[in-house]
């Protein structure tokens, strides 16, 4: 676990810096209009989109105890080498290059999570990983200041520094991956053989997962004849929009409350830190009171009743503390990560469909970037309303899920009361899914 939360850390700074950068002498420097830096935003999540799927795919392939390590030295190393672009045309480059390097990270890493924790507890260790996304906004700030303090030192630029700084301590990070990442229970070497059968058995008895299953094309493949993977799609690109564009406006944002330079980027940290509070509250709760929908439904009014305030409101004070409500916006993601984790059963089924989730979601990253412009500034109302717009189809999206696998569980336990006789309904040792995954009669989908 701490593993997966600094490399994730890490890889929310190095694809979040660029709007840090761009307030600090990035677009003067490189004389950027605000639509070629629009683009810059975007292109990112092009390279993100094209590798997501087949990156997942692979790692069911080749261990992630290389894998992912290696992934972050790579895109570590890019982000470094942003310090030596020149022009437009070159960071328009290089942010697709580090997207199509990082892609396979964030599918990869919450895969490799599930394959560990049965359903029960994913809740706060999704929680915990997700909520260092809140963490980057009020750390990155900080270390981006920090760091532009080296403004002139060998001659560069205090922009280009906080890329070099920054990519170099992500590629250390993969370096110590390779050498301490375990890949899956039954091989990892620091677990004696009474925790490494406790973790087995448990994964075993909540959802069937065998300790070692072996790559299965026809598994692979139901994930893309599921229409529920599809439908998760749209879920998952309806709360990603809003919260890519946040963070990657949110300095830009907050000048329009007045504040300019070093001062904006700092006045951006304090909402991170309540937000890496609630995801945090919320992962302990959905795995106490279970519940997922409801906690998705209630993150999301509240980030809507924000979003409206901040359209609505003139006050400087009142919208700068509705940006710590706009912060419940990362409910719903790590909400997501638990539901479609514990509903997708079978780890090659299971690594496909999140790898397809993912880079449909992702396909909002390259909106994102778009939906805070300059000339909607200062009070960026179209833009709060674009995010309005999404969350509206989040909210339709995830009802309709939340019913199918509420209707589905109801006509497996009609089903079980006349063919099988179960004490416990989530007790699935010695249950083989086979090829059916979670379409099983015995499996039950997590609400």
């Amino acid at each position: 676990m701490p593993i997966a939360v600094w490399l994730y850390l890490a890889s929310y700074i190095d694809r979040a810096n660029i709007g840090n950068a761009k307030v600090l002498g990035l677009a003067a420097s490189l004389h950027l209009t605000n639509n070629q830096y629009n683009w810059a935003l975007s292109i990112f999540f092009i390279g993100y989109v094209l590798f997501e799927t087949p990156s997942n795919i692979l790692l069911r392939k080749v261990s992630p105890r290389w894998y992912i390590p290696l992934l972050t030295i790579l895109w570590g190393v890019i982000c470094a080498l942003f310090a030596t672009v020149k022009s437009a045309t070159g960071l328009l480059a290089i942010r697709f290059f580090l997207g199509f390097a990082e892609a396979g990270f964030l599918p990869g890493i919450v895969y490799w999570l599930s394959c560990w924790y049965p359903r029960s507890v994913l809740g706060r260790r999704f929680g915990v990983l997700y909520s260092t996304v809140s963490l980057t906004g009020a750390f990155g700030g900080l270390l981006a200041t920090a760091i532009h303090a080296l403004d002139g030192t060998h001659g560069i630029a205090g922009w280009q520094w906080i890329f070099i700084v920054e990519g170099c301590i992500t590629a250390g990070f993969g370096l110590i991956a390779a050498v301490v990442m375990p890949a899956y229970p039954a091989t990892a070497r620091f677990l004696s053989e009474e925790e490494r059968r406790v973790i087995i058995l448990a994964n075993e008895a909540d959802r069937a997962q065998k300790a070692a299953e072996s790559f299965n094309g026809k598994q692979i493949r139901s994930a893309f004849t599921d229409w529920r993977t599809y439908l998760w799609g749209l879920v998952y690109i309806s709360v990603y929009i809003p919260v890519y564009s946040v963070i990657l406006s949110l300095p830009s944002v907050v000048t329009g409350l007045g504040y300019k330079g070093t001062t904006a980027t700092l006045m951006a940290c304090p909402p991170y830190g309540v937000g890496f509070i609630i995801v945090l509250i919320a992962g302990y709760t959905a795995d106490k009171y279970g519940r997922l929908y409801y906690h998705y439904m209630a993150a999301i009014v509240v980030t809507v009743v924000a979003l409206i305030v901040l359209m609505t409101v003139d006050k400087l004070v009142v919208r700068y503390i509705m940006f710590f409500f706009v912060m419940f916006m990362f409910i719903p993601v790590s909400i997501c990560w638990v539901w479609l984790a514990s509903n997708v059963a079978g780890p090659n089924k299971r690594a496909a469909a999140m790898g397809l989730v993912f880079s449909v979601g992702n396909i909002g990253g390259t909106v994102s970037g778009q939906i805070y412009r300059a000339e909607w500034g200062p009070r960026y109302v179209q833009g709060h309303a674009i995010n309005i717009g999404c969350y509206v189809v989040a909210l339709v999206a995830g009802t309709a899920l939340w019913w199918s696998y509420r209707r589905d569980n109801a006509v497996r336990d009609r089903a079980a009361n006349t063919t099988i006789k179960r004490a416990n309904a989530q007790d699935l040792l010695g249950e083989d899914l086979g090829d059916l995954g979670d379409r099983h009669p015995s499996f039950r989908y997590y609400l």
